[in-house]
């Protein structure tokens, strides 16, 4: 017995000694750490376009014990555009972090693996962000944990409390709240996390914008993505919505969205980039009346990475000026460069565009009781001899082809000559369904009639080809010129001059 009693004590002496240590080397070395922490987030903020520039962070002061530090962050907010306006701010967060190996909240929590330190940290209370907490019932409304492992991993919680704000007048914003737990290694080479909100609710009346109320209900997101050489990350994410509701007017009817996704994939192969976006509502439904359900899919593909990053970098170098630019209504700034800048962006655009970039819509298709309709369009772009060339050879040299195919299906848009009908008050079922066929056969009538499309059955097809400078629609070959006219006869008919 006492030899047990003298083994468990040696053994309660050596944990507390390597405890102590550890806490120690942390302690020591959590500056180091804080410092590469802050620079490598600002790299990360500075190479999102949107926020260049504009926000940035710093290690406000660092109180160091042996067993744990506090820690005072600063995040600087410069004219971030919003809704009213440009705003300049800054945020303070407090950090109460606990030295490794084995910090006491999470050995409360029974996580038992060593850590180098473990992060509580939360925002902090000020004239600025008093409101925030009056919403949130006086918890922070951002607050989390991360733990830093010794070999440079994180895992950690970040969450937002449940909010309430009621304004002047009765407009009421409700907010369920948000945890998102996320997971990376070393510089955020890679990045695992996922998160979820239950619901998210505006309910808005007055006299100038009249009443609106949206609803969300069970948002969830989850990704995994892996850094490239080239700063890009790749890999897969996926954010799902289990019904999106908006009413607004006077008669405040529904327009409600179900089963809401949004799934992107990326990949890196060598020094090129690809990837596409999925969208879906897999049931939409306007005043209690059925209405379909829809789905996109977008395609990139042979992105070359390092001319994109270096576009990206001297975008962000400009960032003022294309800012001022879209301010003024200006769709692209004209922009004093020397010789050497110009040369620079010049071979970058060439290089990307000698990758042979393609960019397709691979499908957005509309489904309803009756009927589906598709519609694909791609773009596949070229490198020209010179960006030099006037305007007409240019884009003939860097846009090698278009392909594009509609697909309309009469019973679809018969169904929605219905669904319009019954909302205007019809209800004699034989009277909707002689309308919704009418409709279907006076629409594809049409698009013969003008060159527009074909008809095959029930469905009416719109079918376009472009290489070499020529187009071939619907089995017609003809210049591009040709085309454009055609096209604008046909807009003229559907709007002819009053006279």
């Amino acid at each position: 017995m006492k030899k047990t009693v003298g083994v468990l004590s040696g053994l309660v002496v050596a944990v507390a000694a390597v405890c102590t240590a550890g806490a120690w080397y942390t302690g020591k070395q959590l500056p180091e750490v804080l410092e590469q922490a802050m620079a490598q987030a600002n790299v990360q903020l500075k190479q999102s376009s949107g926020l260049s520039g504009k926000v940035t962070l710093e290690l406000a002061s660092l109180e160091s014990h042996l067993f744990s530090s506090t820690a005072r962050y600063r995040v600087k907010v410069t004219e971030l555009k919003g809704a009213d306006g440009a705003e300049s701010f800054e945020l303070g967060f407090v950090d109460h972090i606990e030295h490794g190996p084995l910090p006491w909240s999470r050995v409360k929590a029974f996580k038992l693996m060593p850590v180098m330190a473990a992060s509580n940290y939360a925002l902090e209370k000020d004239a600025f962000t008093a409101e925030w907490f009056a919403a949130s019932a006086e918890v922070p409304p951002v607050y989390g944990q991360n733990s830093l492992g010794y070999d440079g991993s994180t895992d950690g919680t970040l969450i937002m409390p449940p909010m309430q704000v009621t304004e002047v007048g009765g407009a009421t914003t409700k907010f369920s709240g948000l945890a998102i737990q996320a997971s990376g290694t070393r510089d955020g080479e890679q990045i695992k996390f996922s998160g979820a909100a239950p619901s998210f609710s505006l309910n808005h009346d007055d006299e100038q914008s009249g009443r609106l109320k949206l609803e969300l209900k069970n948002l969830s997101l989850v990704g995994d993505l892996k850094k490239t050489p080239y700063g890009f990350y790749v890999g897969r994410t996926d954010m799902m919505l289990d019904q999106l509701s908006v009413s607004g007017g006077e008669e405040q009817k529904v327009l409600l969205l179900k089963q809401l996704e949004q799934n992107s994939e990326s990949r890196a192969d060598g020094d090129q980039f690809g990837g596409s976006i999925v969208y879906k509502v897999g049931d939409i439904n306007f005043d209690g009346q059925p209405v379909g359900s829809s789905a996109m899919v977008w395609n990139l593909k042979n992105i070359d990475m390092p001319s994109m990053q270096t576009l990206i970098a001297w975008y962000q170098s400009r960032l003022p000026e294309f800012e001022a630019a879209a301010a003024q209504g200006q769709v692209l700034p004209t922009l004093p460069m020397t010789e050497a800048e110009k040369a620079e962006v010049s071979a970058s655009v060439q290089q990307l565009l000698a990758a042979k970039p393609q960019i397709a819509l691979e499908d957005f298709s509309f489904k309803t009781a009756n009927g589906e309709s598709h519609f694909k369009l791609s773009v596949d772009l070229g490198k020209p001899s010179s960006l030099e060339l006037p305007s007409a050879e240019l884009y003939k040299q860097m846009i090698t082809q278009v392909q594009s195919t509609l697909q309309l299906s009469k019973p679809m848009i018969g169904d929605l000559a219905a669904l319009q009908a019954r909302l205007q008050g019809q209800s004699d079922a034989q009277v909707l369904a002689q309308q919704a066929s009418q409709t279907g056969e006076m629409v594809g009538m049409m698009a013969v009639q003008s060159q527009m499309a074909t008809v095959q059955g029930n469905d009416i097809l719109a079918n376009l080809h472009y290489a070499d400078g020529m187009v071939d629609f619907n089995g017609q070959k003809m210049t591009v010129e040709q085309f454009a006219s055609l096209i604008m006869a046909n807009l003229g008919a559907m709007h002819p001059a009053e006279g």
